[in-house]
């Protein structure tokens, strides 16, 4: 989640080339990363994508749209390559450099024009983006993936029941102050934006869980607008306004890195307990020192793959239920090795 205004476009030549610059950009990752190192390649401001290549007879070209050019999507479009492989599609994929409604309209304007059989697409602010996706659903099945749009036209949802996904975050929690015998304090929530639908959810499930123990107090998000410079900020500004800070939860992907970052870098005797989402490089390897006590993971590589699996089915005319879930996963230092190692092969 990154902090520039033009747009970008993984177009088919772009997404062979994403594939052998991958690990670079693994390993690469971190707090400060610019947007052009994770997204594909950016069009000139105002100009539109181009016109997909002609497609065999019978075959299925989608359209996969995500929310901004963070690390976590360079999974999902792994998914998405398998995908393509196994059902005989085309996927083109879609990564604004930075997450705003704007951009997303534009993308679906572009997509609707160029004729795809359908798209899935990571909404950045459901409630703003339902009279375009419904009118995207008049043409071709559209289905949303990671955060969900429920009073749009979307025919499905794949990704995680985040409710759920903050209540294991909030359970891990109150189960690492209790391990550290913390008694009481503040705890601080980062997040890109709150107007996400996974955000809210997540947020809630950890109201619902975190927020009814005695004797904490959950201050109000901190926004970053998926800026990484300013995500770091808002950690360091928390940690040298409150001394009683003794937890610190990142909602997005890139909020655990920030979080990290700039923790080691704080000269505070006491550090918070780190609770973050999703398995960023720089999150894995807080875990893995110690930094971090835990990791709630999801599986972006089934939303690249699921989402296409779903969109060729609605195709072919099956009927479907309203939305796939994907599997939680809880990292922690004891399975985090394990965890990174088959991260690393499903990468690959």
């Amino acid at each position: 989640m990154t902090t520039r205004g033009m747009r970008s476009v993984a177009t088919p030549s772009t997404v062979a080339l994403a594939g052998v610059l991958l690990g670079a950009l693994l390993l690469g990752a971190g707090c400060n990363k610019k947007a052009e190192e994770t997204g594909g390649a950016a069009p000139a401001p105002g100009t539109t994508a181009s016109a997909p290549a002609a497609r065999a007879p019978g075959s299925y070209r989608f359209a996969f749209l995500t929310n901004n050019s963070t690390d976590f999507w360079n999974i999902a479009q792994k998914g998405t390559q398998k995908a393509e492989k196994d059902f005989g599609v085309k996927v083109d994929t879609f990564r604004p450099l930075k997450g705003e409604v704007a951009d997303q309209q534009r993308y679906l304007e572009d997509i609707m024009v160029q004729k795809y059989d359908g798209v899935a697409v990571s909404p950045v602010n459901p409630d703003a983006l339902t009279g375009i996706f419904d009118r995207v659903a008049e043409k071709m099945p559209l289905v949303t993936h990671d955060s969900d749009a429920p009073k749009s036209k979307r025919k499905v949802y794949v990704g995680t029941n985040n409710i759920e996904a903050g209540k294991i975050a909030g359970n891990t929690a109150i189960a690492a102050l209790k391990d550290a015998g913390v008694k009481g304090g503040k705890i601080a929530i980062f997040v890109g934006r709150m107007d996400m639908q996974n955000a809210i959810e997540r947020k809630k499930g950890i109201d619902d869980t975190l927020g009814k123990l005695a004797g904490f107090e959950i201050l109000p998000p901190y926004i970053d607008q998926t800026d990484r410079a300013k995500a770091k900020k808002n950690v360091e500004d928390a940690l040298a306004r409150y001394p009683d800070l003794v937890m610190a939860i990142g909602l997005w992907s890139y909020n655990g890195p920030c979080i990290a970052g700039a923790v080691r870098e704080s000269s505070r005797a006491k550090k918070p307990i780190l609770v973050t989402f999703d398995e960023e490089p720089e999150t894995l390897k807080g875990v893995q020192d110690g930094l971090i006590y835990a990791t709630v993971v999801q599986q972006p590589f089934q939303f690249g793959y699921q989402s296409i699996r779903v969109l060729k089915e609605l195709k072919d005319g099956k009927t479907l239920g309203p939305t796939v879930e994907t599997p939680i996963l809880t990292v922690k230092k004891d399975n985090v090795d394990k965890f990174w190692s088959e991260l690393r092969e499903l990468k690959k």
